[in-house]
Protein backbone atom coordinates (compact mmCIF):
# COMPACT_ATOMS: atom_id res chain seq x y z
CA UNK A 1 0.00 0.00 0.00
CA UNK A 2 2.87 2.36 0.82
CA UNK A 3 4.42 1.75 -2.60
CA UNK A 4 1.07 2.44 -4.34
CA UNK A 5 0.56 5.60 -2.31
CA UNK A 6 4.07 6.81 -3.16
CA UNK A 7 3.40 6.15 -6.86
CA UNK A 8 0.14 8.15 -6.75
CA UNK A 9 1.86 11.08 -5.00
CA UNK A 10 4.70 11.03 -7.54
CA UNK A 11 2.24 11.08 -10.47
CA UNK A 12 0.25 13.95 -8.94
CA UNK A 13 3.44 15.91 -8.34
CA UNK A 14 4.47 15.45 -11.98
CA UNK A 15 1.11 16.75 -13.15
CA UNK A 16 1.38 19.81 -10.91
CA UNK A 17 4.87 20.83 -12.05
CA UNK A 18 4.09 20.46 -15.79
CA UNK A 19 1.59 23.34 -15.97
CA UNK A 20 3.76 25.50 -18.27
CA UNK A 21 4.66 22.85 -20.82
CA UNK A 22 2.80 24.69 -23.62
CA UNK A 23 3.98 28.22 -22.73
CA UNK A 24 4.98 30.36 -25.71
CA UNK A 25 7.56 33.12 -25.34
CA UNK A 26 6.67 36.68 -26.42
CA UNK A 27 9.55 36.59 -28.92
CA UNK A 28 7.76 33.74 -30.72
CA UNK A 29 4.50 35.70 -31.17
CA UNK A 30 3.32 38.12 -33.88
CA UNK A 31 0.97 40.54 -32.08
CA UNK A 32 -2.03 41.36 -34.25
CA UNK A 33 -3.35 44.85 -33.41
CA UNK A 34 -6.14 45.04 -36.03
CA UNK A 35 -7.77 42.91 -38.70
CA UNK A 36 -9.47 44.07 -41.92
CA UNK A 37 -11.98 42.20 -44.10
CA UNK A 38 -12.29 42.99 -47.83
CA UNK A 39 -14.00 41.23 -50.71
CA UNK A 40 -11.85 39.45 -53.31
CA UNK A 41 -12.50 37.82 -56.66
CA UNK A 42 -14.10 34.37 -57.06
CA UNK A 43 -16.25 34.91 -53.95
CA UNK A 44 -13.19 34.93 -51.71
CA UNK A 45 -12.32 37.06 -48.69
CA UNK A 46 -9.14 39.08 -48.28
CA UNK A 47 -7.82 39.28 -44.73
CA UNK A 48 -5.30 41.99 -43.80
CA UNK A 49 -3.54 41.87 -40.44
CA UNK A 50 -1.84 44.82 -38.79
CA UNK A 51 1.12 43.34 -36.89
CA UNK A 52 3.13 45.14 -34.22
CA UNK A 53 6.88 45.52 -34.85
CA UNK A 54 8.69 44.83 -31.51
CA UNK A 55 12.00 46.46 -32.51
CA UNK A 56 10.24 49.83 -32.78
CA UNK A 57 9.99 49.89 -28.98
CA UNK A 58 13.73 50.43 -28.46
CA UNK A 59 14.21 53.59 -26.43
CA UNK A 60 10.51 54.52 -26.55
CA UNK A 61 8.14 54.95 -23.67
CA UNK A 62 4.46 55.71 -23.10
CA UNK A 63 1.82 55.31 -25.77
CA UNK A 64 2.68 58.19 -28.06
CA UNK A 65 3.56 57.84 -31.71
CA UNK A 66 6.99 56.98 -33.03
CA UNK A 67 7.81 60.38 -34.53
CA UNK A 68 7.35 59.12 -38.10
CA UNK A 69 8.78 55.64 -37.48
CA UNK A 70 6.44 52.92 -38.66
CA UNK A 71 5.58 50.64 -35.75
CA UNK A 72 3.39 48.13 -37.60
CA UNK A 73 3.42 46.15 -40.81
CA UNK A 74 0.40 44.95 -42.79
CA UNK A 75 0.20 41.52 -44.37
CA UNK A 76 -2.73 40.23 -46.46
CA UNK A 77 -3.94 36.92 -47.87
CA UNK A 78 -7.01 35.64 -49.72
CA UNK A 79 -9.03 32.54 -48.93
CA UNK A 80 -12.41 30.84 -49.06
CA UNK A 81 -13.17 32.21 -45.60
CA UNK A 82 -11.36 33.87 -42.68
CA UNK A 83 -9.87 30.65 -41.32
CA UNK A 84 -8.53 29.67 -44.76
CA UNK A 85 -7.01 33.11 -45.42
CA UNK A 86 -5.39 33.25 -41.98
CA UNK A 87 -3.91 29.78 -42.42
CA UNK A 88 -2.27 30.97 -45.65
CA UNK A 89 -1.13 34.16 -43.92
CA UNK A 90 0.43 32.22 -41.04
CA UNK A 91 2.53 30.26 -43.54
CA UNK A 92 4.24 33.54 -44.55
CA UNK A 93 4.90 34.86 -41.04
CA UNK A 94 7.70 33.31 -38.95
CA UNK A 95 5.97 33.99 -35.64
CA UNK A 96 2.69 32.60 -34.31
CA UNK A 97 -0.22 35.02 -34.84
CA UNK A 98 -1.59 36.14 -31.47
CA UNK A 99 -5.00 37.88 -31.14
CA UNK A 100 -4.97 38.89 -27.49
CA UNK A 101 -3.90 42.47 -28.34
CA UNK A 102 -6.24 42.98 -31.33
CA UNK A 103 -8.08 46.28 -30.76
CA UNK A 104 -10.18 46.61 -33.93
CA UNK A 105 -11.93 44.53 -36.58
CA UNK A 106 -12.79 46.48 -39.75
CA UNK A 107 -15.20 45.40 -42.50
CA UNK A 108 -15.24 47.24 -45.83
CA UNK A 109 -18.59 48.76 -46.80
CA UNK A 110 -18.84 46.43 -49.81
CA UNK A 111 -18.16 43.43 -47.59
CA UNK A 112 -20.72 44.56 -45.01
CA UNK A 113 -23.46 44.92 -47.62
CA UNK A 114 -22.94 41.31 -48.70
CA UNK A 115 -23.14 40.03 -45.12
CA UNK A 116 -20.67 39.48 -42.28
CA UNK A 117 -22.20 36.38 -40.66
CA UNK A 118 -19.56 33.82 -41.70
CA UNK A 119 -16.59 36.00 -40.77
CA UNK A 120 -18.22 37.23 -37.56
CA UNK A 121 -18.78 33.58 -36.62
CA UNK A 122 -15.01 33.07 -36.75
CA UNK A 123 -14.41 36.04 -34.43
CA UNK A 124 -16.86 34.91 -31.74
CA UNK A 125 -15.93 31.22 -32.03
CA UNK A 126 -12.14 31.54 -31.96
CA UNK A 127 -10.78 31.63 -28.36
CA UNK A 128 -8.23 34.43 -28.90
CA UNK A 129 -10.09 37.52 -30.27
CA UNK A 130 -11.22 39.74 -27.39
CA UNK A 131 -14.91 40.47 -27.00
CA UNK A 132 -14.02 44.06 -26.01
CA UNK A 133 -12.34 44.75 -29.37
CA UNK A 134 -14.22 47.36 -31.42
CA UNK A 135 -16.00 46.69 -34.72
CA UNK A 136 -15.98 49.22 -37.59
CA UNK A 137 -17.19 49.54 -41.19
CA UNK A 138 -14.91 51.46 -43.55
CA UNK A 139 -15.58 53.59 -46.58
CA UNK A 140 -13.55 51.94 -49.35
CA UNK A 141 -10.99 49.21 -48.69
CA UNK A 142 -10.78 48.25 -45.01
CA UNK A 143 -7.09 47.40 -45.36
CA UNK A 144 -6.27 51.06 -46.11
CA UNK A 145 -7.16 52.00 -42.52
CA UNK A 146 -4.39 49.67 -41.30
CA UNK A 147 -1.67 51.27 -43.43
CA UNK A 148 -1.82 54.83 -42.10
CA UNK A 149 0.61 56.11 -39.47
CA UNK A 150 -1.13 58.28 -36.80
CA UNK A 151 1.14 61.11 -35.56
CA UNK A 152 -0.09 60.80 -31.95
CA UNK A 153 -0.57 57.04 -31.53
CA UNK A 154 1.47 53.90 -32.08
CA UNK A 155 -1.04 52.36 -34.47
CA UNK A 156 -4.23 53.23 -36.34
CA UNK A 157 -5.94 50.52 -34.26
CA UNK A 158 -5.08 52.42 -31.07
CA UNK A 159 -6.41 55.65 -32.58
CA UNK A 160 -9.71 53.97 -33.54
CA UNK A 161 -10.08 52.36 -30.12
CA UNK A 162 -9.64 55.70 -28.37
CA UNK A 163 -12.09 57.45 -30.72
CA UNK A 164 -14.69 54.75 -30.05
CA UNK A 165 -14.17 54.98 -26.28
CA UNK A 166 -14.51 58.78 -26.38
CA UNK A 167 -18.19 58.32 -27.35
CA UNK A 168 -18.14 61.21 -29.81
CA UNK A 169 -20.07 58.80 -32.02
CA UNK A 170 -21.34 55.25 -31.79
CA UNK A 171 -18.75 52.81 -30.46
CA UNK A 172 -19.58 49.09 -30.53
CA UNK A 173 -17.54 46.13 -29.35
CA UNK A 174 -17.63 42.61 -30.73
CA UNK A 175 -19.67 41.54 -27.70
CA UNK A 176 -22.22 44.34 -28.20
CA UNK A 177 -22.63 43.60 -31.92
CA UNK A 178 -23.15 39.91 -31.14
CA UNK A 179 -25.85 40.74 -28.57
CA UNK A 180 -27.61 43.17 -30.94
CA UNK A 181 -27.70 40.69 -33.82
CA UNK A 182 -29.13 38.02 -31.50
CA UNK A 183 -31.62 40.45 -29.91
CA UNK A 184 -35.33 40.87 -30.48
CA UNK A 185 -35.00 43.08 -33.57
CA UNK A 186 -31.93 41.26 -34.98
CA UNK A 187 -30.35 44.56 -35.99
CA UNK A 188 -27.14 46.39 -35.14
CA UNK A 189 -25.34 49.70 -35.45
CA UNK A 190 -21.62 49.88 -36.22
CA UNK A 191 -19.53 53.07 -36.61
CA UNK A 192 -18.48 54.11 -40.11
CA UNK A 193 -14.90 55.26 -40.62
CA UNK A 194 -12.90 56.91 -43.36
CA UNK A 195 -9.35 58.21 -43.62
CA UNK A 196 -8.79 61.86 -42.74
CA UNK A 197 -7.22 63.91 -45.52
CA UNK A 198 -3.62 64.65 -44.41
CA UNK A 199 -2.29 68.19 -44.23
CA UNK A 200 -0.22 69.50 -47.13
CA UNK A 201 3.01 69.24 -45.14
CA UNK A 202 2.33 65.62 -44.13
CA UNK A 203 2.94 62.45 -46.12
CA UNK A 204 -0.12 60.62 -47.48
CA UNK A 205 0.03 57.93 -44.79
CA UNK A 206 0.58 60.32 -41.86
CA UNK A 207 -3.05 60.58 -40.82
CA UNK A 208 -5.78 58.64 -39.01
CA UNK A 209 -9.08 56.93 -39.74
CA UNK A 210 -11.97 58.70 -38.01
CA UNK A 211 -15.66 58.05 -37.28
CA UNK A 212 -18.04 59.99 -39.56
CA UNK A 213 -21.39 58.22 -39.25
CA UNK A 214 -23.09 54.90 -38.52
CA UNK A 215 -23.85 51.76 -40.50
CA UNK A 216 -27.26 50.16 -39.93
CA UNK A 217 -27.41 46.36 -40.07
CA UNK A 218 -30.48 44.18 -40.52
CA UNK A 219 -29.43 40.72 -39.44
CA UNK A 220 -25.88 40.42 -40.81
CA UNK A 221 -26.17 42.84 -43.76
CA UNK A 222 -25.56 46.56 -43.88
CA UNK A 223 -28.76 48.10 -45.26
CA UNK A 224 -28.25 51.85 -44.69
CA UNK A 225 -26.02 54.51 -43.21
CA UNK A 226 -26.88 57.59 -41.17
CA UNK A 227 -25.05 60.87 -40.65
CA UNK A 228 -23.29 62.15 -37.53
CA UNK A 229 -26.26 64.39 -36.72
CA UNK A 230 -28.78 61.54 -36.92
CA UNK A 231 -26.38 59.30 -34.99
CA UNK A 232 -26.38 61.80 -32.14
CA UNK A 233 -30.19 61.54 -31.94
CA UNK A 234 -29.99 57.75 -31.97
CA UNK A 235 -27.51 57.91 -29.09
CA UNK A 236 -29.96 60.08 -27.13
CA UNK A 237 -32.74 57.51 -27.56
CA UNK A 238 -30.44 54.59 -26.73
CA UNK A 239 -29.25 56.40 -23.56
CA UNK A 240 -25.63 56.39 -24.80
CA UNK A 241 -25.02 60.13 -24.47
CA UNK A 242 -22.10 60.88 -22.18
CA UNK A 243 -20.24 64.15 -21.70
CA UNK A 244 -20.24 66.19 -24.91
CA UNK A 245 -20.75 69.74 -26.20
CA UNK A 246 -24.21 70.86 -27.37
CA UNK A 247 -24.54 73.99 -29.52
CA UNK A 248 -27.99 75.37 -30.27
CA UNK A 249 -29.47 78.51 -31.82
CA UNK A 250 -31.44 81.43 -30.39
CA UNK A 251 -33.46 84.25 -31.99
CA UNK A 252 -34.16 82.52 -35.32
CA UNK A 253 -30.62 81.17 -35.61
CA UNK A 254 -28.84 84.51 -35.39
CA UNK A 255 -27.20 83.72 -32.03
CA UNK A 256 -25.73 80.55 -30.54
CA UNK A 257 -25.06 79.11 -27.10
CA UNK A 258 -22.89 76.10 -26.25
CA UNK A 259 -23.17 73.83 -23.22
CA UNK A 260 -20.53 71.45 -21.87
CA UNK A 261 -20.45 68.90 -20.40
CA UNK A 262 -23.94 67.73 -21.32
CA UNK A 263 -25.10 64.72 -19.34
CA UNK A 264 -28.33 62.81 -19.89
CA UNK A 265 -30.50 60.03 -18.52
CA UNK A 266 -33.02 58.51 -20.92
CA UNK A 267 -35.77 55.96 -20.28
CA UNK A 268 -37.99 54.21 -22.83
CA UNK A 269 -41.47 53.52 -21.44
CA UNK A 270 -43.62 51.22 -23.61
CA UNK A 271 -47.41 51.01 -23.48
CA UNK A 272 -50.16 49.34 -25.51
CA UNK A 273 -53.60 50.88 -25.96
CA UNK A 274 -55.76 48.42 -27.87
CA UNK A 275 -53.90 47.85 -31.13
CA UNK A 276 -51.89 51.04 -30.63
CA UNK A 277 -48.24 50.55 -29.60
CA UNK A 278 -46.63 53.56 -27.93
CA UNK A 279 -43.13 54.41 -26.66
CA UNK A 280 -42.49 57.39 -24.41
CA UNK A 281 -38.93 58.73 -24.55
CA UNK A 282 -38.31 60.33 -21.15
CA UNK A 283 -35.21 62.54 -21.11
CA UNK A 284 -33.47 64.31 -18.23
CA UNK A 285 -30.45 66.35 -19.31
CA UNK A 286 -28.27 69.14 -17.96
CA UNK A 287 -25.16 71.13 -18.80
CA UNK A 288 -23.10 74.28 -18.15
CA UNK A 289 -22.75 77.28 -20.46
CA UNK A 290 -19.23 77.41 -21.93
CA UNK A 291 -19.86 79.90 -24.73
CA UNK A 292 -22.53 82.57 -24.97
CA UNK A 293 -22.79 83.95 -28.50
CA UNK A 294 -26.02 85.78 -27.71
CA UNK A 295 -26.73 89.19 -26.23
CA UNK A 296 -28.51 87.62 -23.25
CA UNK A 297 -27.42 87.77 -19.62
CA UNK A 298 -28.06 84.22 -18.31
CA UNK A 299 -28.21 85.53 -14.74
CA UNK A 300 -31.49 87.25 -15.54
CA UNK A 301 -34.45 84.85 -15.03
CA UNK A 302 -36.14 85.82 -18.30
CA UNK A 303 -32.98 85.34 -20.36
CA UNK A 304 -32.07 82.16 -18.49
CA UNK A 305 -35.50 80.64 -19.23
CA UNK A 306 -35.14 81.56 -22.90
CA UNK A 307 -31.79 79.77 -23.17
CA UNK A 308 -33.05 76.73 -21.27
CA UNK A 309 -36.11 76.50 -23.53
CA UNK A 310 -33.88 76.63 -26.62
CA UNK A 311 -31.75 73.83 -25.15
CA UNK A 312 -34.87 71.70 -24.60
CA UNK A 313 -36.09 72.28 -28.17
CA UNK A 314 -32.67 71.39 -29.57
CA UNK A 315 -32.76 68.03 -27.76
CA UNK A 316 -36.30 67.42 -29.02
CA UNK A 317 -35.31 68.22 -32.61
CA UNK A 318 -32.34 65.85 -32.47
CA UNK A 319 -34.55 63.02 -31.20
CA UNK A 320 -37.34 63.68 -33.70
CA UNK A 321 -34.88 63.78 -36.61
CA UNK A 322 -33.43 60.42 -35.57
CA UNK A 323 -36.92 58.95 -35.18
CA UNK A 324 -37.97 60.10 -38.65
CA UNK A 325 -34.87 58.71 -40.36
CA UNK A 326 -34.78 55.39 -38.48
CA UNK A 327 -38.54 54.71 -38.36
CA UNK A 328 -39.74 56.08 -41.69
CA UNK A 329 -36.71 55.87 -43.98
CA UNK A 330 -34.44 53.06 -42.74
CA UNK A 331 -37.26 51.13 -41.00
CA UNK A 332 -34.87 49.07 -38.87
CA UNK A 333 -35.24 49.03 -35.08
CA UNK A 334 -31.82 50.01 -33.76
CA UNK A 335 -33.44 52.10 -31.02
CA UNK A 336 -34.22 49.24 -28.62
CA UNK A 337 -38.03 49.45 -28.87
CA UNK A 338 -38.42 45.69 -29.42
CA UNK A 339 -36.49 44.89 -26.24
CA UNK A 340 -38.65 47.24 -24.14
CA UNK A 341 -41.95 45.81 -25.43
CA UNK A 342 -40.71 42.24 -25.03
CA UNK A 343 -39.78 42.82 -21.40
CA UNK A 344 -43.01 44.59 -20.41
CA UNK A 345 -45.51 42.76 -22.63
CA UNK A 346 -44.12 39.25 -23.27
CA UNK A 347 -47.46 37.73 -24.35
CA UNK A 348 -48.28 40.53 -26.76
CA UNK A 349 -44.72 40.43 -28.09
CA UNK A 350 -45.04 36.76 -29.02
CA UNK A 351 -47.90 37.65 -31.35
CA UNK A 352 -46.01 40.36 -33.24
CA UNK A 353 -42.34 39.33 -33.12
CA UNK A 354 -42.42 37.66 -36.54
CA UNK A 355 -43.67 40.85 -38.21
CA UNK A 356 -42.02 43.45 -35.97
CA UNK A 357 -40.38 45.02 -39.04
CA UNK A 358 -43.88 45.99 -40.27
CA UNK A 359 -45.07 47.22 -36.87
CA UNK A 360 -41.96 49.22 -35.92
CA UNK A 361 -42.60 52.17 -38.30
CA UNK A 362 -46.14 52.46 -36.89
CA UNK A 363 -45.13 52.72 -33.23
CA UNK A 364 -46.13 56.13 -31.85
CA UNK A 365 -43.30 57.91 -30.07
CA UNK A 366 -43.95 60.56 -27.44
CA UNK A 367 -41.24 62.69 -25.87
CA UNK A 368 -40.96 64.10 -22.35
CA UNK A 369 -37.88 66.29 -22.03
CA UNK A 370 -36.55 67.96 -18.91
CA UNK A 371 -33.56 70.15 -19.79
CA UNK A 372 -31.66 72.20 -17.20
CA UNK A 373 -28.74 74.59 -17.29
CA UNK A 374 -26.74 74.29 -14.07
CA UNK A 375 -24.13 77.06 -14.30
CA UNK A 376 -23.65 80.13 -16.54
CA UNK A 377 -19.84 79.96 -16.48
CA UNK A 378 -17.29 82.32 -14.93
CA UNK A 379 -18.89 85.50 -16.24
CA UNK A 380 -22.47 86.77 -16.29
CA UNK A 381 -22.42 89.06 -19.30
CA UNK A 382 -21.39 88.03 -22.83
CA UNK A 383 -17.61 88.40 -23.17
CA UNK A 384 -16.39 91.60 -24.84
CA UNK A 385 -19.85 93.20 -24.97
CA UNK A 386 -20.55 96.54 -23.22
CA UNK A 387 -23.02 96.17 -20.38
CA UNK A 388 -25.50 98.62 -21.90
CA UNK A 389 -25.79 96.51 -25.09
CA UNK A 390 -26.76 93.32 -23.26
CA UNK A 391 -30.44 92.40 -23.25
CA UNK A 392 -31.73 92.78 -19.68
Amino acid sequence: MKKKLSLVITLLTCLMISGCWDRMEINDLALVTALAFDTAGNNQVQISAQIFIPKSQKGSSGEGGGGGERQTLVRAEKGEDTADALAKLQAKIPRKLFWGQCKAFIFSEGFAKKGIREQFDFLVRHPQPRERAFIFVSEGMASEALKVLPPLERTSATALRKLAKNKTGIGTTMEQVSMMLKGESQSAIIPLIKILQPEETMKSYETIPYIFGTAIFKKDRMVAEISDKVTRGVMWIRNEIEEYTSTFKLNDGKEKVSLNPVKASVKLIPSIEGDHWIITVKVKTEGDIVQNGSMLNPMKPEAFNKIEKAFKEDVRERIELALHVVQQEVKVDVLGFAKEFHEKYPKEWEKVKNHWADLFPKVEVRTEIEARILRPGLTNYPGGVPKEEVEQ
